[in-house]
Formats: C-alpha cells, sequence, structure tokens
C-alpha cells in the first residue's frame, strides 16, 4: 500500500495533497529528507549526471516537495566528487531567481554530501523536444527569454553555467503552454575569473561537446558569453528538433570552432529569430551578445518583427544591444560629470578664497609695515611668556611749549643707548618697537 501510495501521488497529485497522500514507506532518509518510490519500491528518479543523482523527496520537517541530488553510487567516497557537489550546491544557494532552481539545504551522509533544492513540477526541455519533435517559434523564443533571465542572475553573481543544454532546463506547464523555464544544474558552475584548480585543470574541456562553445574546446577561459552560445544551440534545437553540428567529439569540436552554420536548415524558421541565432552562434565571443540582457532587450524587436512578418538584421540586433548599453552607462557617466564639476566648482571655490586670504594677508601686512598694528605685536611678545623684555617708547611732552618737543625725543635716545650697552640684554627692535629682552 506504501508503494503504491506513492507511485499514485507521483503521477496524479502534486504540491500538498499529494505529500499527505504518501506515508513515510521509503527507508532512504537523508536527514529529514525521504527519497520517494515507485511501486516496485525504485526510487523516483528526477535526472542522472556523470557526477551526481536527482530523486524526489519529501521534506518530512515542512511536508513538500524537493529535488535531492545525491553524489552517483560509483563515486560515493570520492573527495573529488564531493567537492564539486559542494561547490554546486553553494553556486546555486547563492542565486534567487524565478528561472534559477534554488538550494534550501546541504548535507553529509556518511562521507558523501547531499543537497535539496526547489522541485520544478514539470519536465526536463530535452523531453519536450524528444515529444514534441520541435517547438513552435513563438514558445522557443520565450523559452529562450526565460532562460536568459536566469543567466543574467548567473552572470550578476560572476558565475558561468558551462553546462546551459534543453536536460538543465525545466520548464512548467499551464495545460499545454509552458509558462515558466528554470535552469538547474550547476555542476560545473565556475566563477567568472576563476575556480579552484583542484577540482578542474586549467586548458582541459569542462562541458556538453553538442552545446559547447568554441572557447570551451580551445581549454581558455569561458565567460557569460559561452553560456549565450549554448543557449543559442539549445533554441536552434527548440526549432529544429536537430543539433546544428553531430558527430564524434573531435568532428563536434572542429565544427563549433570552424564550420559555417547550417542555416539552411532553417528555412522553416522566421527570419528575425535566424538572426537572433547568427549573433548568438558567432564563432568569436566578441561578436556575441556581451550579456544575457542583450537578449531580453532584442526579444521584443524579434516578436513584433513575427507577428508583422518584416525582417530583423543582424546589424539591427547588435545595434539594439549597444543602445542598451549605452542607456545604462550613460546615468553612469552623467553622475560622473556631475561629480566632476561639481568637484571642480569646490576646487575653483577653495582657490578664489586662497587667493583672497592672501591677498588680506598681503594687504595687513603692507599697513602693517607702514602704520605698524599694536595687537600683532603684543602677541609676539605674549606669544614668547619665558623671555624678559623691556620696551622703550617714545616720551610725549606735556609741556605747551613746542620747542620742547626735542627733549623728549632725546630722552628715549639717551635711554636706548644706555640699553645698549649693557651686555645681558638684546636688541628686540625687528618687533616694531624698540625692545629689549633678557
Amino acid at each position: 500500500m506504501c508503494a503504491l501510495r506513492g507511485a499514485l501521488g507521483d503521477e496524479t497529485e502534486t504540491g500538498s495533497s499529494a505529500i499527505e497522500s504518501v506515508p513515510s514507506c521509503s527507508r532512504l532518509r537523508f536527514e529529514h529528507y525521504e527519497i520517494l518510490t515507485h511501486e516496485d519500491g525504485t526510487p523516483m528518479e528526477l535526472g542522472r549526471g556523470a557526477m551526481g543523482v536527482t530523486y524526489k523527496a519529501v521534506d518530512i520537517s515542512l511536508r513538500r516537495l524537493v529535488a535531492l541530488k545525491l553524489v552517483n553510487a560509483r563515486l560515493l567516497g570520492d573527495e573529488s566528487a564531493n567537492r564539486r557537489l559542494v561547490r554546486e550546491a553553494r553556486a546555486a544557494a547563492s542565486l534567487r531567481h524565478p528561472s534559477v532552481a534554488s538550494v534550501f539545504h546541504l548535507g553529509k551522509s556518511g562521507d558523501s554530501y547531499f543537497y535539496a533544492m526547489e522541485f520544478v513540477d514539470g519536465e526536463s526541455l530535452d523531453k519536450v523536444i524528444e515529444r514534441s519533435g520541435r517547438l513552435d517559434p513563438s514558445t522557443a523564443l520565450k523559452v529562450t527569454a526565460l532562460v536568459a533571465a536566469g543567466l543574467e542572475e548567473i552572470d550578476k553573481q560572476d558565475l558561468v553555467h558551462r553546462d546551459i543544454k534543453p536536460s538543465n532546463i525545466m520548464v512548467s506547464f499551464d495545460g499545454d503552454k509552458i509558462v515558466n523555464a528554470k535552469i538547474i544544474d550547476l555542476g560545473l558552475a565556475k566563477g567568472a575569473v576563476g575556480e579552484d584548480d583542484s577540482i578542474s585543470s586549467p586548458g582541459t574541456f569542462v562541458g556538453t561537446p553538442q552545446y559547447a562553445s568554441p572557447e570551451q574546446f580551445a581549454g581558455i577561459g569561458a565567460d557569460i558569453r559561452s553560456d549565450l552560445y549554448a543557449l543559442g544551440i539549445t533554441l536552434w534545437e527548440m526549432l529544429s528538433g536537430k543539433l546544428p553540428f553531430q558527430g564524434s567529439s573531435t568532428e563536434l569540436m572542429q565544427q563549433h570552432r570552424h564550420a559555417v552554420l547550417p542555416m539552411e536548415k532553417l528555412a522553416g524558421s522566421p527570419q528575425p529569430i535566424n538572426s537572433l541565432l547568427e549573433v548568438l552562434l558567432e564563432k568569436d565571443p566578441t561578436r556575441r551578445f556581451q550579456s544575457p540582457a542583450d537578449i531580453i532587450q532584442v526579444v521584443p524587436t524579434i516578436t513584433k518583427a513575427m507577428d508583422s512578418r518584416s525582417r530583423v538584421s543582424v546589424d539591427k540586433l547588435r545595434s539594439l544591444a549597444q543602445e542598451s548599453i549605452k542607456r545604462v552607462e550613460e546615468p553612469k557617466k552623467d553622475w560622473r560629470r556631475l561629480a566632476s564639476l561639481r568637484t571642480g566648482f569646490r576646487f575653483r571655490w577653495l582657490g578664489r578664497l586662497g587667493l583672497a586670504l592672501l591677498a588680506a594677508a598681503g594687504l595687513l601686512l603692507v599697513t602693517d609695515f607702514f602704520f605698524p598694528l599694536s595687537f600683532l605685536h603684543r602677541q609676539r611678545v605674549i606669544g614668547n611668556p619665558g623671555e624678559k623684555s623691556i620696551a622703550v617708547l617714545p616720551f610725549e611732552s606735556l609741556s605747551g611749549n613746542k620747542d620742547d618737543l626735542y627733549f623728549a625725543d632725546g630722552i628715549q635716545d639717551e635711554i636706548l643707548s644706555k640699553l645698549s650697552k649693557v651686555s645681558q640684554l638684546s636688541d628686540q627692535s625687528h618687533l616694531g618697537h624698540e625692545v629689549w629682552a633678557r
């Protein structure tokens, strides 16, 4: 009965009602997560890769469905595989976006790690393509825009996915219409600048050959533009049901790096989407769109052209992307220009203030030279309180007789003459008055 309820819950119910109908039948427990099983007792597997396996599970504590990823059984205890899984979980946990599956928990069971992520109620894109043969152009363009939005968030976190392909994209449906797409499996994700050399050696190929960019085959640094190339291959496959290049790994490497795109295979595809593909699948990454935001920017123009059955050139798409960059950069330039003007104004104002202060100081010195200002000299004398001094000021005649004025001047001269003969006194007359100090 447990196995039967698990199977029925998987096929007929979703959400909390499905969880309530599934008892704790499975013995595959990882902390508070329990893997659900089919009728025959086998785990409900959602996906499998070279390094890990993802199962449908339930969070016992929160009673919600999750996707639980474990290290592949043949790699249990492998330290390198564990490091890859941990790196993948941490990379995904740093992202919060409707088009990227969220990671909730990283745990350890025995010698191996596992992590729980958002369960996407839908189907992988590769299965949709396999079942449908091809998607209608409008739906394919919509999925491309949704994935580009997820890649934009990945780019903001300075990450590169390096393995964008239909099997790593989950789509959700409303009836028979695709309403959302989510990027999953960041197992090959790395920082845009570099990564742990103990996990991936420089110069080695990383990715899936059918979707890899020319620079990935060359073993040089991959950035977000490599993900855009892979998204272009995915769009091609959605439109035609087939890949543009096929063959062995060696043949694929040669074709991705040097072969001309077989655009004739997309004869039934709308011309505006074909122009988009030509930009995304440029061999030279500098000639592709430079960010996922560029794709989002041109999608409305492509949609409008498809509706009106008009054409959109490759150059037009590139110019639209450049205009988008200018709109983002222009406010930054305006801000820098305003900051520069403010800085220049401050420097000019300070310069003028400095000149005014210099002029005032010069005027004060000139005035003091011709008309000695007593407060300046008083400050200078007081400024050295440890020095004893005698100041000899001019004598004033109280006599009404002007002929006696010479007598007052003679007294000052006589005193100064006497003081000059005292060896312990030094002349300080440069202070403006006749001052002698000891």
